[in-house]
């Protein structure tokens, strides 16, 4: 299963945000963060998880823990601004 996590960071934020990101990359062990190339600011996370559980509790922290209050801040729409997603992989047999 794959955690996504969806949000947008303004120019005016985004040294900050970078360097916040940067500062602490344990934080961030099993999370790929990426930005689009067509859309500067436009930022996603994309983590591994191996039951519902675990994307509930994952979900749960991004929203309510210390790294969503951390980058709140920076965030276009604060709370609002953060999408996340529990995906599935899908099994086509052939």
């Amino acid at each position: 299963m794959i955690l996504f996590c969806e949000y947008v960071i303004p120019d005016n934020h985004r040294e900050a945000y970078l360097a916040w990101v940067h500062a602490d990359p344990e934080r961030w062990r099993g999370i790929d963060i990426a930005e689009n190339t067509g859309q500067a600011g436009v930022f996603v996370e994309i983590q591994s998880v191996e039951s519902d559980e675990e994307a509930a509790a994952t979900e749960k922290e991004r929203r309510e823990g210390r790294s969503w209050i951390e980058m709140e801040q920076w965030v276009k729409g604060g709370k609002a601004g953060l999408r996340l997603w529990t995906f599935r992989p899908l099994i086509i047999n052939g």
